[in-house]
């Protein structure tokens, strides 16, 4: 279930904030061009609220986000809202529509395919975030943080075939 894989991500992301500090969460990261883990931590998170926000519409707009600091400052703040969002997303698939910037550019889609996408874009988030962890040589216990499922199960497979 789509819904179930996401979910996952964002409790990979509560655990490791659970590890670092304050400080850590909001360091810049020379690594990640002066980014912080509170910053990308906050834009997974803006992302998934704007498909919340837009799901009794029907209508989703990912540029609307916004770019709320508290999120990249604030990690108890942050935790709130990453149990908030797990417990608003088991909702039933509908199709949507996904506007950009440009009022005439509309895309159908679905809420599962869009919970794809997040859980993906949360991924590629939680990847660079490993990279910040790694320069402030700090370790997780989740060696699949920012690793995608497909490349997980690549990896068990390729393990058991040896």
């Amino acid at each position: 279930m789509v819904q179930v894989s996401l979910m996952a991500q964002l409790h990979s992301l509560l655990q490791m904030l659970e590890i670092i500090t304050s400080d850590n969460y909001t360091k810049k990261s020379a690594m990640l061009g002066s980014s912080s883990i509170g910053q990308h931590t906050r834009h997974i998170i803006e992302m998934i609220q704007c498909l919340l926000n837009g799901y009794n519409q029907g209508l989703v707009n990912y540029d609307i986000r916004s770019r709320d600091v508290q999120i990249e400052t604030d990690k108890l703040f942050t935790v709130t809202l990453l149990q908030n969002l797990l417990l608003n997303l088991q909702q039933p698939d509908k199709a949507l529509i996904l506007q950009q910037d440009e009022p005439d550019e509309l895309i159908h889609s679905t809420y599962k395919r869009e919970l794809l996408y997040n859980t993906e874009h949360a991924i590629h988030h939680m990847a660079l975030i490993k990279v910040a962890l790694r320069e402030m040589e700090i370790n997780i216990a989740d060696e699949n943080f920012g690793v995608a499922s497909s490349t997980i199960r690549y990896k068990q497979s390729a393990a058991c075939v040896q």
